[in-house]
């Protein structure tokens, strides 16, 4: 009778420290998600930018155009979201959604794939700005400084 008492009480020891052992398995592999977790690094030309630029037709503001203003966001996937509103109703809004790439290493000039004009930039880390660039020539504008992008 004694046996009989013994074999359950044995079987159920075993179970209890196997299912312990199970819990620490468990603890562990949470454990080393969390170590194999990487922090994603964002870009530092990552964010929002947003200015006040001349009318597309324009190159510079003028006194009877109140010219257009700009949100862009740049997003570490390479992609972004260019936003242009009309101040003076000369120019159609639009909301544009795309891809992106950079034409050399050091990653400051910038084209906006799909855009059909000002889609150039010149990404300035140190000021915090981009500066829309002439289509044809990837050159700055003559007035330059209607053309800045800053970031937000």
């Amino acid at each position: 009778m004694n046996k009989s008492i013994l074999i359950p009480l044995v079987s159920l020891s075993s179970l209890t420290v196997a299912g312990l052992a199970g819990c620490e398995r468990a603890s562990e592999n949470v454990k080393q998600t969390e170590a194999v977790q990487v922090k994603q690094i964002v870009p530092a030309w990552a964010g929002s930018y947003s200015g006040h630029t001349p009318c597309m037709s324009c190159s510079a503001l003028c006194e009877d155009c109140e010219g257009m203003a700009v949100k862009l966001t740049l997003n570490a996937d390479m992609t972004y979201t260019l936003d242009r509103q009309s101040m003076s109703g000369n120019d159609q809004p639009a909301l544009l959604h795309g891809a992106m790439k950079f034409h050399n290493p050091e990653k400051t000039k910038l084209e906006l794939v799909n855009v059909e004009s000002r889609n150039l930039l010149y990404v300035n880390l140190a000021n915090k700005q981009l500066e829309i660039l002439k289509n044809d020539t990837a050159q700055p504008y003559d007035a330059q400084d209607n053309f800045l992008l800053e970031r937000a």
